[in-house]
């Protein structure tokens, strides 16, 4: 007993200076805070917005392609089109809700390019890396198919309750009070380097107060970006 007595002398004596210690490494020290905030992100929800723009090689039988894409990636148990109008349609296909438009018949204000959403994506962080490949995995099999002349894709993160670890890195000091507004943006190729082409440095990945935002003409970029960024790798 006597024992178990000075062991619980022992801890509530140095809970304080634990916690104190604790709190002084997360508001000072970055790697720390990275540390701590990737422990417990995993479990955190974030809700996501795909966007991706093609100019396929050939507008004739586009939607043809497309959806024997999804039938092949998907299979039929997998796969639904709910809405079926010429220049749009709706697709589910496993947790995917995907809207697809075009601006073919645009006369000669088209740009013949192919609008493709999936929006109010709910992902848990833990989950980030599954669906951040089986999105690779389709875009890359879509491209194979339509051989886009150009493609650009962006994805949006939106932190539930606003919990944004960056931002809550960057302005912790200041308190989010007094934080209106907040927007920091770097190029891709710092946090992804060595990666091929010309035109990295023009592609930013965009910090705001309650999301992250990345554009990139490559999905296998923004999925190593996505990776590196909100899952601290």
């Amino acid at each position: 007993m006597d024992v178990v007595l000075k062991v619980v002398k022992y801890v509530i004596m140095y809970i304080p200076a634990i916690w104190g210690l604790h709190t002084w490494l997360y508001a000072k020290n970055p790697k720390y805070y990275f540390f701590f905030v990737r422990k417990i992100s995993k479990w955190r929800d974030t809700t996501w917005s795909i966007n991706a723009n093609f100019q396929p090689e050939h507008i004739v039988g586009f939607y043809q392609q497309f959806e024997d894409v999804l039938r092949s990636v998907y299979k039929e148990e997998h796969y639904k089109r709910t809405v079926n109008m010429v220049n749009k349609k709706m697709y589910e296909c496993g947790i995917f809700n995907i809207l697809v438009q075009d601006d073919f018949d645009n006369g000669n204000f088209s740009t013949k390019t192919v609008f493709i959403r999936i929006s109010q994506l709910n992902v848990t962080l833990k989950r980030a890396e599954e669906v951040l490949r089986e999105l690779r995995e389709l875009f890359n099999e879509i491209e194979r198919v339509i051989k886009p002349i150009s493609s650009i894709y962006s994805l949006d993160i939106h932190f539930k309750l606003g919990k944004n670890p960056f931002y809550g890195l960057m302005v912790q000091r200041l308190g989010k009070e007094n934080v209106t507004h907040f927007e920091c943006f770097f190029p891709i190729s710092a946090i992804v380097p060595k990666n091929n082409g010309n035109d990295r440095n023009q592609h930013y990945l965009r910090v705001y107060k309650e999301k992250l935002s990345i554009n990139e003409t490559s999905f296998d970029i923004l999925e190593e970006t996505a990776k590196r960024a909100l899952l601290f790798k």
